[in-house]
């Protein structure tokens, strides 16, 4: 009886032991760690509207090593390296030359306050994606002209490297295209004279082309099927 005592008496220590040690090692639950802000790992999208809500200008800003920016916009590169900025503690000074151009705060990751607003110009930050998401998508909607209510449909596939676009019968992609931060895709047709810009953004694909012949231009919106 006595034994039997002193075994019950060990096995209740045993489960204590084993129930402390268990609640010992379960981790405390810990907050997320927001990563640090970095204006490197985002373009800026500048888009300028007319009264009537017509995209005119777009521009795309990338940020590089030693305060250099990149500008691209409907019409390709622009081959200027006078392009630089400065970010510190929340404000991106945007210069050209020794000249400051704007100066943007940043809150939450978005376009908070510009000093130099101007009517119908908006300023959008975008993350650059780590691959390319246009490869192997398609995505269908439709082109305007300028003042007019009629729509072309149209549907755009791509890989890696190539686009087709068609209203119906889309070919396989047959046409070559320049990327641009993973965010952007632009073509040059230099038989035409026709310049091609799409865009990714919020989840849709933007286009903006231009016909340098008529002087015209059409803005497309488009979904991923």
């Amino acid at each position: 009886m006595k034994t039997l005592k002193i075994i019950s008496m060990l096995l209740l220590l045993l489960s204590f032991m084993a129930c402390k040690k268990n609640s010992a090692v379960t981790p405390e639950p810990t907050e997320p760690i927001e990563e640090p802000f970095d204006v490197k790992q985002y373009v800026l999208v500048t888009r300028e509207t007319n009264p009537g809500g017509w995209v005119r200008n777009i521009q795309l800003r990338s940020f590089e090593a030693q305060g250099k920016c990149i500008i691209f916009n409907e019409g390709g590169d622009i081959p200027d390296n006078g392009f630089t900025y400065s970010y510190d503690n929340g404000i991106l000074k945007l210069f050209y030359g020794a000249q400051l151009q704007n100066e943007l705060k940043i809150e939450n990751k978005t376009i908070a306050l510009a000093t130099a607003s101007v009517a119908g110009r908006s300023f959008k930050l975008i993350k650059i994606p780590a691959e390319n998401p246009l490869k192997e998508n398609t995505y269908s909607g439709g082109w305007k002209s300028e003042g007019s209510l009629l729509t072309t449909i149209a549907s755009v596939k791509f890989t890696d490297t190539h686009y087709s676009e068609a209203s119906i019968n889309l070919p396989v992609p047959n046409k070559t295209y320049a990327l641009f931060k993973n965010i952007a895709a632009f073509k040059y047709n230099a038989t035409d004279r026709v310049t091609s810009l799409w865009v990714l953004s919020d989840g849709k694909l933007e286009g903006y082309r231009k016909y340098y012949n008529s002087n015209s231009r059409m803005t497309g919106t488009f979904t991923r099927q």
